[in-house]
């Protein structure tokens, strides 16, 4: 009959009772340690995890991953309150477009699903990609989140005459991200775009930047 463990530790001295439980008892510790870790991490996570406020798809042959986090942290700095800098996040994705490797076919298939599950705020695209969705009623009316005080030239309108677009001009924040690029850059919002209070400030941020 198996003796009792502590009629067995009785009989040992500290180390020996450290030794004996560790020789036998070694998995379970382990296990119940890297249990203790997960629950810690998972628990840390979820209450410090931030929120994805804006996001923002680039599409340019190329842009500098240090431009695009300068860009990212400018807008975060002027646009968001301490408090929503501490729980909110803004995304800036670059995407190349005119690219036919593999990578690119993925991330098509990326903006894909989150273009049809409205996690997209704002494109920053040439005039064909604008057109294709403006010309399919997939583009929101800047105009009825926010009023758009720039030059009519500078703006572009759907079918039913509402402004769906703007371009991007020489002293806007995303130049430096464009640059590199032949084209002009439009920016504009899907019509399934979810966070309207957002866009609005955004827009109005980015008027006032365009001034």
């Amino acid at each position: 009959m198996k003796r009792p463990l502590k009629e067995i530790l009785s009989e040992m001295s500290t180390n020996e009772k450290i030794k004996y439980i560790w020789e036998y008892y070694k998995f379970y510790i382990i296990g119940f340690i890297v249990l203790i870790i997960l629950i810690t991490y998972t628990v840390y996570s979820i209450a410090n995890k931030k929120e994805d406020i804006l996001n923002f798809v680039v599409m340019t042959d190329y842009a500098d991953p240090e431009q695009v986090q300068q860009v990212k942290d400018e807008i975060q700095q002027d646009l968001l309150t301490k408090e929503e800098q501490e729980s909110s996040n803004i995304i800036i994705q670059t995407l190349r477009i005119k690219s036919e490797d593999m990578q690119a076919g993925m991330e098509m298939q990326k903006l894909a699903a989150q273009l049809s599950a409205g996690d997209i705020d704002f494109f920053l695209a040439d005039q064909d990609y604008f057109d294709q969705m403006n010309q399919s009623g997939q583009l929101l009316s800047l105009d009825e989140v926010s009023e758009l005080t720039l030059p009519e030239e500078q703006l572009l309108a759907g079918d039913d005459n509402s402004i769906t677009g703007i371009k991007i001009g020489s002293e806007s924040i995303f130049q430096d991200l464009i640059q590199n690029d032949e084209e002009e850059k439009i920016l504009f919002t899907p019509v399934n775009a979810q966070n309207k209070e957002m866009i609005a400030r955004f827009i109005e941020y980015f008027l006032d930047d365009e001034k």
